[in-house]
């Protein structure tokens, strides 16, 4: 599996991943839906399995003294690991916007804990819908980053709207929405509070375990799909 890793970083890594981990700074621009920054690194995954495809990876990776199942996992922690660093990198952004900016963001979801919670959940669905998708056929990866796309940007117009929604309620003076309160009091700020920070780390937690839990059945439907594949 470590042989299988090295070839993955050292030969199918796109230019765009070390692109788009740049772009987690755009968790400095104010008044802005952050987790779009997170789409972005999507979008390398889904050029370094491109790229991977163009390049005959598949049919190399069946030459080698390995199983289908065992190029499946090191493709899928590949992706794994890039998504981890950015995440990453996005808690020191966080941390360092924090610091020398405002945490409210009125155009989404501000620069907290939640925040971190819901951009792990995001790679969790991409995971899920992009790699069973991919390995259904070994070679599809247009249509399957498509329906992964699809399922991302459902999740970030979901919970952006509705942090939005929250700022522009209670800016207007209407504070009898107990759950648009309860999302601009706990949930959409950086916990301040006791109940700010239980809640935000629940939703951490929660974040953290579906993503195992959408990456492992993910990788597991991966490989039942890919077994079936003719790469010859």
């Amino acid at each position: 599996m470590k042989a299988l890793l090295n070839k993955e970083f050292k030969l199918c890594l796109h230019p765009t991943v070390f692109i788009y981990l740049g772009l987690v700074l755009m968790l400095l621009i104010p008044s802005y839906p952050y987790l779009v920054a997170c789409f972005f690194l999507c979008n390398a995954i889904f050029f370094t399995f491109q790229t991977s495809r163009e390049n005959s990876d598949a049919m190399y990776t069946a030459m080698l003294p390995v199983s289908k199942a065992q190029a499946v996992k090191a493709k899928c922690l590949f992706a794994v690991i890039v998504q981890i660093i950015d995440l990453a990198l996005m808690a020191g952004v966080m941390a360092l916007g924090n610091l020398f900016l405002n945490p409210l963001n009125p155009g989404g979801t501000d620069r907290s804990i939640s925040f971190f919670a819901f951009a792990i959940i995001l790679y969790a669905i991409f995971n899920l819908i992009f790699f069973t998708s991919f390995y259904k056929t070994g070679y599809k990866a247009g249509s399957s980053f498509l329906k992964g796309a699809i399922g991302v940007w459902i999740w970030i117009m979901v919970v952006e709207g509705l942090m939005i929604a929250s700022h522009a309620v209670l800016e207007s003076g209407n504070t009898e929405i107990p759950f648009f309160r309860f999302l601009h009091e706990y949930v959409d700020i950086w916990p301040a509070t006791n109940g700010a920070w239980m809640v935000q780390m629940i939703l951490l937690v929660a974040g953290i375990a579906i993503y195992v839990l959408f990456t492992v059945l993910a990788v597991r439907i991966s490989i039942r799909r890919f077994e079936k594949v003719d790469i010859t």
